[in-house]
């Protein structure tokens, strides 16, 4: 081996300088571009270099929308996947809309209903008033005339009681006249007697008038009180209908506020900016679909419940977070520029602008950070939420 080696000394010499050669090339080539040590994790510390600071940064987003359906219906079919990037108009979601449509017909038709039933909620009681009204010009007559004596039956009694007072009077004059001419001997005790007996009946006429004038009065008030009574029963009842009116017009005021508050509550459910038909679709002008949390046949809203179909992240709200050294952020500013390099694109370097340092730093991977956040100028939408990129700040 060694006459080997002797024999062969250049070309071992040549083979050596080829393997150093070689070890330093690829040391070079391997050389990491950030000179912090990188850890399981992703996170590679900022380096500040003399041209600026460079930091790993994170897609994030600041607007993410709820699909939310809470009336009931059925899924027909799921129309995106996760992850999809959509558009306004886009359709998302097919639902099927039977038992949301029934809901609300049954609604409408309870509502006509009792809407009908109200119009025939009140008792007629203009009869019964007008015969109150009656019944009252009636008293009001009666007592008038039997405080006034101008009742038909007392006038012409009265009047008969005057003719008897009269003829009564005449006949006591005839009795005085006869007497004398009896005491004088010019007629007989027959005659006399006579006119004796015309007054008693004289007098006994006049006596059953007043007798009967009297009793006249006693039925009048009678039949008064017997109206009294007659038209207090009227008003009763008047006020009980009346009463029975108002309560029944009330309860079905009532009902018809509350089915009107439900329906326009159901059809305001189906009446948002992501609905359209019976189609869930995109309400935001670009949008990226993530936790779809339905699939063809899910009922929702159970129960009364909302039940969230998915959501959508609005890529205009994407940001950059961006993990900064705290020894490094006196160096940052916010409207500062900054370039961004995607992971997924490196050969794409993007501008942003610097909108926002927290007054607050957090502990990570042994250092403290400032998640620095970032407004990308992005105008084709290649970051993704999630994804990572290189973020670098120039002094």
């Amino acid at each position: 081996m060694k006459d080997w080696i002797i024999s062969h000394k250049k070309t071992v010499i040549i083979g050596i300088v080829l393997l150093i050669l070689a070890t330093i090339t690829l040391g070079i080539s391997f050389r990491p571009k950030n000179t912090n040590a990188v850890t399981d994790t992703g996170y590679s510390l900022p380096e500040e270099q003399s041209t600026g600071i460079v930091a790993w940064g994170e897609v994030k987003y600041t607007h993410m929308k709820d699909i939310n359906i809470d009336f009931p219906c059925i899924v027909m079919g799921v129309e995106v996947q996760e992850g999809d990037q959509i558009t306004l108009g886009q359709p998302l979601v097919t639902l099927d809309l039977s038992e949301y449509n029934g809901i609300v017909k049954k609604l409408e038709h309870q509502l006509s209903a009792n809407q009908s039933a109200l119009l025939v909620a009140e008792t007629d009681i203009s009869a019964l008033q007008a015969d109150i009204e009656q019944a009252q010009r009636e008293l009001d007559r009666k007592t008038n005339e039997y405080h006034s004596d101008t009742n038909a039956d007392i006038v012409l009694l009265k009047n008969s009681l005057n003719l008897a007072y009269d003829e009564l009077t005449s006949a006591k004059k005839d009795v005085e006249n006869y007497q004398s001419l009896y005491d004088a001997g010019a007629v007989s005790k027959t005659t006399l007697d006579a006119y004796k007996t015309l007054l008693d009946q004289r007098q006994k006429a006049v006596d059953d008038i007043e007798t009967n004038i009297q009793k006249t009065k006693i039925a009048l008030q009678e039949e008064l009180n017997k109206l009294k009574v007659a038209l207090k029963s009227k008003q009763e009842q008047l006020s009980q209908l009346k009463r029975g009116n108002t309560a029944n017009v009330t309860q079905q005021q009532d009902s018809i506020s509350s089915l009107q508050v439900d329906l326009d509550s159901m059809i305001r459910k189906t009446q948002k900016e992501y609905l359209k038909d019976n189609k869930i679709i995109s309400d935001i002008e670009k949008g990226i679909v993530q936790n779809i949390a339905v699939n063809e046949g899910s009922h929702l809203a159970v129960q009364g419940s909302p039940t969230r179909v998915l959501q959508i992240i609005n890529v205009d709200s994407i940001i950059i977070s961006a993990e900064v050294d705290e020894e490094f952020i006196k160096n940052v500013k916010v409207g500062q520029t900054v370039e961004i390099v995607p992971t997924s694109l490196p050969a794409t370097t993007l501008t942003g602008t610097v909108t926002q340092i927290p007054n607050t730093a957090i502990e990570k991977n042994g250092r403290r950070i400032v998640h620095v956040l970032i407004k990308p100028e992005d105008p084709d939408y290649q970051l993704k939420p999630g994804y990572t990129a290189d973020v670098y700040f120039s002094n």
